[in-house]
């Protein structure tokens, strides 16, 4: 039986994974927070230095005596520091606590067997251009064979081969069987937006308050990500191997402020999450302002780094695709969102439960299914508590135009 769902030889490891991938799909289909207790919050957060031990990372220029795994665990400690003194309601897990190699693939058992709530790792970038910089954040994509590798994910997976037995330890699905791909995808899509929403903040806050390139969010086939239960990014910091990105990463500062950022990202997610389980909906946090102690203030000054000239196709390019026009003279309105999936469906009643009026969103792969575009609050509530009865996780959100804002703020200035 287990052999139809396309594991690669008929090991003993791979039937025992082919199981798992059956169990989690049957959860992930019928429960839509899986592996998560209603309204528990973000309490426990899983950080991991990328390699160590035997396994340096990549060495950057050669002028400093640290490499990557070193300033990896440098800034995973500040992170870890930086929650625990201000958010002292989370508990913060690194996977590991000082220089030694652990496999890629336990670095999640470790955030599993925590049942944690966020999984981080953090990494320097590489790449044979020297003037290659800026920061980008990965979130779980499909099957090596799948889906093509870029050089991080190359760079990064490629610490498999230190471990014994590394083969055994990474057994592939057959993408060639549809059965295989569709269960992968639908236990990956179970986490994939908080993944994107965790990801995109990281990017938001290392372009606004550290002044870094954002190269923005990807989804790649990581081995550190893979056969994780809980929302999980890999962070590049940027990229050693240019030198003016080097110093900054090496410098106290450089990473202080990273942490800082990443730090903040967590904040605003956590604080998202939450209201979102209170049944308080915003895309923007409106509640009191945690008292930072002892975190690096926003940069005001972009630090020196070479510049890498951006494609004028990269540049121009809007961060999301809207698959639906906002009707003429339509600016602020209230929608509700009722799924989000890896499947284009087409926004018809019979896809949705019967539900008129739906129309999409296009976001790094990820469509986001949405019902109606009301203009005034109350009707949109009226709208929710239907939809609440076919879509239990729904929730309001706003727009202006092909914008999401803030709900409260909205509600101020909604008819």
């Amino acid at each position: 039986m287990f052999m139809c769902l396309g594991m690669v030889g008929p090991s003993f490891k791979g039937i025992k994974i082919a199981g798992l991938a059956v169990l989690f799909t049957v959860l992930a289909a019928f429960n839509p927070r899986p592996f998560r207790a209603a309204n528990a919050g973000v309490n426990i957060i899983v950080i991991d230095p990328g390699h160590g031990g035997k396994d340096p990372g990549n060495l950057g220029t050669g002028r400093y005596r640290t490499r990557e795994k070193d300033v990896s665990f440098d800034v995973s400690a500040l992170v870890k520091k930086y929650i625990e003194e201000n958010l002292p309601d989370t508990k913060v897990i690194l996977t590991r606590d000082d220089d030694r190699f652990i496999e890629l693939y336990q670095r999640t058992v470790i955030a599993n067997r925590a049942n944690a709530d966020v999984f981080i790792s953090i990494h320097c970038n590489a790449n044979d251009n020297k003037t290659a910089y800026g920061t980008e954040s990965f979130v779980l994509g499909m099957g090596e064979k799948d889906q093509r590798l870029n050089k991080t994910a190359q760079l990064e997976n490629a610490a498999r081969l230190l471990e014994e037995n590394w083969e055994s330890n990474y057994e592939e699905l057959n993408t060639n069987n549809p059965a295989a791909i569709i269960a992968l995808r639908a236990y990956q899509d179970a986490f994939l937006e908080q993944s994107i929403s965790i990801a995109d903040e990281i990017q938001r806050q290392f372009e606004g308050r550290v002044k870094r390139r954002n190269r923005g969010v990807k989804q790649q086939p990581l081995a550190v990500l893979r056969g994780s239960t809980m929302p999980a990014v890999l962070v590049e910091l940027g990229f050693l191997t240019n030198p003016g990105e080097e110093d900054f990463l090496q410098s106290t500062q450089g990473k202080e402020l990273l942490a800082s950022a990443i730090y903040r990202a967590v904040k605003e997610y956590k604080f998202k999450r939450e209201q979102r389980d209170a049944g308080i909906q915003t895309e923007g946090s409106s509640l009191t302002p945690v008292v930072e102690n002892s975190v690096p203030p926003v940069s005001d000054k972009p630090t020196e780094t070479s510049v890498e000239p951006i494609p004028e196709s990269i540049a121009a390019a809007p961060s999301t695709v809207i698959n639906v026009a906002i009707e003429d003279g339509l600016t602020l309105h209230f929608s509700v969102q009722i799924a989000v999936s890896r499947n284009d469906l087409p926004c018809l009643p019979e896809n949705f439960k019967g539900l008129e009026s739906v129309w999409k969103q296009e976001q790094y792969g990820l469509y986001k299914y949405f019902c109606g575009r009301l203009t005034t609050f109350t009707e949109a509530e009226a709208l929710k508590e239907e939809v609440l009865e076919h879509y239990p996780d729904a929730y309001l959100v706003a727009f202006e135009k092909d914008k999401k804002i803030d709900l409260n703020e909205a509600k101020k200035r909604a008819p």
